[in-house]
């Protein structure tokens, strides 16, 4: 049993905050340290039989919670890698590593491959769009000189149709009646 030293020991509430687990969580891994552990349990533990809990501790839970997270690994598993146990034979192990390895590297090959696709992917649209804009500035440009055209057709157009008008002629004002009778009746 670990020696007890009250400033070194930090509360199971604290504990379950910085893992972010719950209080149940955190016993079901003490139990299963404390039961797994070659020498007494593995947490020390105060009068009334509290896990008390060290900084060194917190970070053994928080690698075991970390293992257990990651594929392929049991709550079992995690627990007896951290107490230094194996779980299978060194023979095992050896060929479980060298299976991930090859494993990491498949891939790793799977995910650049899959970046080159992209890259290719991207490339081609990429290349289609300048095509697209080339296209487009032709237009542009074709519109632009069909527009100036226009504009100097419409120019020489109202410049041949300016003739000078007439002054108009002033109009006699007429009383209603010469306005009416005028037409059939000369009346001066």
């Amino acid at each position: 049993m670990k020696e007890i030293h009250p400033i070194d020991y930090v509360s199971t509430r604290i504990v379950c905050e910085r893992l972010m687990i719950q209080p149940s969580t955190l016993r079901k891994y003490a139990s299963l340290l404390d039961e797994k552990a070659e020498k007494d349990l593995y947490f020390a533990r105060d009068e009334s039989n509290n896990r008390l809990y060290t900084k060194e501790d917190i970070a053994t839970l928080q690698l075991l919670v970390d293992l257990k997270n990651k594929p392929g690994y049991t709550l079992d598993i995690a627990v007896n890698e951290i107490l230094g146990f194996r779980h299978n034979s060194d023979t095992t192990n050896a060929i479980a590593t060298e299976t991930d390895a090859n494993d990491f590297s498949a891939k790793l090959r799977l995910i650049v491959a899959q970046q080159n696709k992209y890259l290719d992917d991207y490339q081609e649209a990429l290349q289609k769009k300048d095509v697209q804009i080339e296209r487009l500035e032709k237009l542009v440009d074709s519109l632009v000189k069909h527009n100036i055209d226009i504009i100097s057709d419409s120019n020489k157009i109202s410049e041949e149709s300016k003739t000078p008008l007439e002054e108009p002629k002033e109009l006699e004002k007429k009383s209603f009646f010469k306005r009416i009778f005028g037409k059939f009746f000369y009346i001066p």
